[in-house]
């Protein structure tokens, strides 16, 4: 099937829970199914459902996140990616309109405006009739620019039902209806306390992709759904896409860091793998629940987040690799550790039902399970000099975490300031362990002082 190059649509939604993840799983599975390459990418910061389109396209899914990076960034990194695919498929997030603090900032409606994608809005029209019309024409017409072109249609209950709502949308706005699913057509995602269970978790994963394939194929047009994807423009604002496709086979990485990857930690921007390679990195992936010892002649870590708590009887059964990565520490490593690493570099973790767990114990903190999540973008300001970046540094981030630091056993430097008030996460020796997530592509100079930071210290302990 040819395809125009940077096809590209967004599934947006009038608010969250109108089931914008299986709608855009279903389209991206029946798509790849159909023998497209299929590029998923999630509005804002989440890791869960880009899991989720990996596992559906055989492709790693990406984030698009205006507030931690910034527009021109946001369009860098979507060029780059769907220049390798035949169709691109952007998941929004909340409602489309919904950015930080309220504010349009950072929204869906940005993002579709930013990469110039043209959009498919899902209503839940499970408790209305004629006022679907209402919802379509006012979404459309609150801002022309941000480029709806059509209608899924969810939880729809009967023909008379779809007859009322697809003819209300279609006559209130003049935009067609691509898409009516049925109530009973919904295919459910197993949920956890974070939200989602991830991707990693699940074991195979046929039924639930033939599922998701029938939903798609049953009841959204997705040869209209490609006309509207293809309309999309050429982006005129990045180089030849000879230049975006670029690899990095021929060069020569001279730095390996070791990257802990396996069910408990699974939590990483792919564009954060992306530009650590370009700089320079090889990645070597190892699994703290499955493998004895730390890789070999690795100069530097990378502990992500995910769900240590959820698998802390068998890390804190694994003695080895948390003596491997205590040692280290100890030793002064480069470590980054984001949320889970940071669980995993503690002393221990008490979970929810109150059993305590030893971790690696390479800091002298414990670290406790709570019921309500802290979550939310963060703005931070560098306390001091560390790894990734030197002391006054402004970094924007997010976190979402239901753990708490309890207790610290001996006075350890803050590697931030946040609200000028607050402090957050640890450096330690040449560790820098916070429940901030960061997404590299809007701060290349971590990247880059991270790298500099592993060949540092692997001279330094090689020379010991």
């Amino acid at each position: 099937m040819g395809m125009k190059a940077f096809s590209r649509i967004v599934i947006a939604g009038t608010s969250s829970g109108v089931g914008k993840t299986t709608l855009a799983l279903a389209i991206m599975a029946a798509l790849t199914r159909r023998g497209l390459g299929v590029q998923g990418f999630k509005v804002g910061p989440d890791f869960i459902d880009p899991g989720y389109y990996e596992m559906v396209t055989g492709r790693p899914g990406r984030n698009l996140d205006i507030w931690m990076t910034g527009r021109e960034t946001v369009r860098d990194c979507f060029e780059k990616a769907a220049i390798q695919a035949d169709i691109s498929i952007v998941e929004g997030v909340m409602g489309f309109y919904d950015g930080k603090d309220g504010l349009v900032e950072g929204s869906t409606a940005d993002v579709a405006k930013t990469i110039q994608a043209p959009v498919l809005l899902a209503i839940d029209c499970a408790k209305m009739g004629g006022s679907a019309g209402a919802m379509a024409l006012g979404f459309r017409v609150y801002d022309e620019a941000a480029g709806i072109q059509g209608f899924l249609l969810n939880n729809v209950g009967s023909d008379r039902h779809e007859k009322m709502v697809k003819s209300a949308v279609e006559a209130a706005t003049g935009l067609p209806v691509v898409g009516v699913i049925r109530r009973n057509a919904g295919v459910k995602l197993p949920e956890r306390h974070l939200g989602l269970i991830t991707q990693v978790e699940m074991g195979p994963p046929d039924d639930y992709i033939d599922a998701l394939v029938e939903l798609a194929e049953s009841y959204i047009d997705l040869k209209l759904l490609l006309e509207i994807a293809g309309s999309a423009p050429y982006p005129v604002a990045t180089a030849k896409p000879n230049s975006m496709a670029k690899t990095t086979d021929n060069m020569r990485a001279d730095v390996r860091i070791g990257v802990a990857l396996d069910k408990a930690f699974s939590f990483y921007y792919h564009d954060n793998f992306d530009m650590l390679r370009e700089a320079g990195a090889e990645l070597v992936f190892f699994s703290p629940l499955e493998d004895k010892r730390l890789p070999e002649g690795v100069d530097g870590l990378y502990l992500g987040g995910g769900y240590p708590e959820v698998h802390a009887a068998e890390l804190a059964a694994n003695l080895s690799m948390a003596a491997d990565i205590k040692q280290a520490v100890e030793d002064g490593m480069a470590v980054y550790a984001e949320c889970g690493g940071l669980i995993y570099l503690a002393d221990e973790v008490i979970d929810f039902d109150g059993n305590r767990y030893h971790m690696s114990g390479a800091l002298p903190v414990s670290c406790k399970m709570k019921s309500r999540a802290t979550l939310g973008y963060r703005e931070v300001i560098a306390a001091a000099d560390s790894i990734i970046a030197e002391k006054g540094s402004l970094l924007r981030g997010h976190e979402f975490h239901y753990s708490e630091i309890t207790e610290c056993a001996k006075v350890l430097e803050h590697a931030y300031e946040v609200g000028g008030t607050e402090h957050e996460g640890f450096v330690y020796n040449n560790t820098l362990a916070s429940y901030i997530h960061l997404h590299f592509a809007g701060y290349p100079r971590v990247v880059e002082r991270f790298l500099a930071s592993c060949r540092a210290s692997s001279r330094r302990i090689g020379s010991i």
